[in-house]
């Protein structure tokens, strides 16, 4: 209960810590918004006035630009009053390319720079206007009131009584003004000090309401839209996820170009060591060369699984002579007959950079093939696609497509902890899809499409 009731006391104490900061932000508002409103209105009116002319249009572009950045000013006042930062439009991903009279009409095409420059030309100067007369009026009463007393015999009344007349001060406890020296002074005195008391009382809060519908305007005009974020938010968390795995198949190259240049050229030079050993040995000795034969059996144990390992992380024939020559590989080991068709552009940077996803993917269904299909043939495509449409992201953008077909007895399908499930999670990594046509009795189908972007966007993290 003690702490409930502390809580208006403590809010109340908060709100006279940010008096200064916030009435600061209110008295600097009349100068700041003519500043601003004059600015604006001229820069529009010159463009719009000199449109028959080339200089019309950049006029407008840069007056549009400014306003852009008056609002960032305007915000950063109402952080510097305590309030909280408000988001702002990402202005590069608004960006448009092409030609310069392109860019400049996609500036003046932006709704949401027209509502900056509404927000500094109007209605910040309509709304300003008035919270400064209400915080200028205000803060007097509460600093004049309790200071009448000292300032209050210099102002001459003409000859004539205030209309805080003697009779009108009759309620306050005490005041007896046939009693009182100079009666008229001191009733006026008691009574403009109870008003400012109450002005000065409510200050801080009176203050705070008008900030905060300054910071309401604000959020409205200059801060991005919930729903822009939203769709911001998204897009990062899809990037950063298929950037992640990327990075893993950096990484995993990497190690297995460190494998294959550290432990199994060490294990290659064991091997010719334990042999050349072996054929010193006499033939006699039947000790010695049981051990020996037993150490190079399982230095050729470990080399084969050493280059399985290194296989599984990046196969070499991928790294040297790159998709094409991959999977052909894959079918041509498949114990199911399996055809291959390609059309991939040897200069597709982009999908160069999905090469060992698009390896794996394609290994995993042809493993799946063999183990659980009992197919007689199967077939692999892979395509690039200019535009496939709606198996795509939002976007439209080309796309690595991989078809993977059987004719074996179907029914494959994801589940949970099994491969077609852990396929299907890395290729929504990849911000991808996965089609699975498997009907029971077959013949099945799975379609990996596999977004590609600019080249430098899916650089491989290095």
């Amino acid at each position: 209960m003690t702490e409930t009731r502390l809580r208006p006391a403590r809010a109340y104490l908060r709100r006279w810590r940010l008096l200064l900061p916030e009435l600061g932000f209110l008295l600097a508002l009349l100068p700041v918004t003519i500043v601003f409103s004059v600015v604006l209105w001229t820069g529009l009116g010159l463009g719009i006035g000199t449109a028959v002319l080339w200089i019309g249009l950049p006029t407008t572009v840069g007056t549009l630009l400014l306003s852009r950045r008056l609002g960032e000013f305007e915000l950063a006042r109402l952080r510097a009053a305590g309030r909280p930062a408000i988001e702002t439009p990402d202005w590069g991903a608004r960006r448009s390319g092409g030609t310069l009279w392109r860019r400049l009409l996609a500036v003046i095409a932006d709704g949401r720079t027209w509502s900056y420059w509404a927000h500094g030309a109007v209605i910040e100067l309509v709304v300003g206007s008035v919270t400064w007369s209400i915080a200028l009026a205000w803060t007097a009463v509460a600093l004049a009131g309790p200071t009448y007393w000292f300032w209050g015999r210099s102002v001459s009344h003409g000859g004539t009584e205030s209309w805080t007349h003697v009779e009108s001060l009759g309620w306050i406890p005490g005041y007896r003004p046939e009693t009182t020296p100079d009666g008229l002074f001191a009733g006026e005195s008691v009574y403009y000090g109870v008003v400012g008391g109450v002005f000065l009382l409510t200050l801080p809060l009176v203050v705070h309401g008008l900030v905060l519908l300054h910071e309401v305007v604000a959020r409205t005009m200059l801060g991005e839209g919930a729903s822009a974020i939203l769709r911001r938010e998204i897009a990062d968390s899809e990037e950063a996820r298929g950037l992640a795995i990327l990075a893993e198949d950096d990484a995993l190259r990497r190690l297995e170009r460190d494998i294959h240049d550290g432990p199994q050229q060490s294990l290659l030079r064991v091997q010719f060591d334990l042999s050349s050993s072996l054929r010193a040995v006499s033939g006699d000795d039947e000790r010695l060369r049981p051990l020996l034969e037993n150490a190079l059996a399982l230095t050729k144990d470990t080399l084969e699984e050493l280059r399985d390992l290194s296989r599984g992380m990046a196969p070499p024939l991928l790294q040297d002579r790159g998709l094409p020559s991959a999977i052909r590989s894959l079918a041509a080991r498949n114990p199911v007959p399996t055809t291959v068709s390609l059309d991939l552009p040897g200069d597709s940077a982009a999908a160069a950079t999905l090469e060992r996803s698009a390896y794996f993917i394609v290994s995993e269904l042809l493993a799946n093939v063999a183990k659980h299909s009992g197919a007689a043939a199967a077939s692999v495509s892979l395509r690039i696609e200019a535009d496939s449409g709606r198996d795509l992201l939002p976007g439209r953008r080309p796309a690595l497509v991989l078809e993977v077909a059987d004719d074996g007895s179907g029914g494959a399908a994801p589940v949970g902890g099994h491969g077609l499930d852990g396929l299907r999670a890395r290729v929504a990594g990849l911000r991808g899809t996965m089609t699975i046509e498997s009907p029971r009795g077959g013949p099945t189908r799975v379609v990996v499409t596999l977004p590609l972007g600019a080249p430098d966007e899916w650089a491989p993290v290095r």
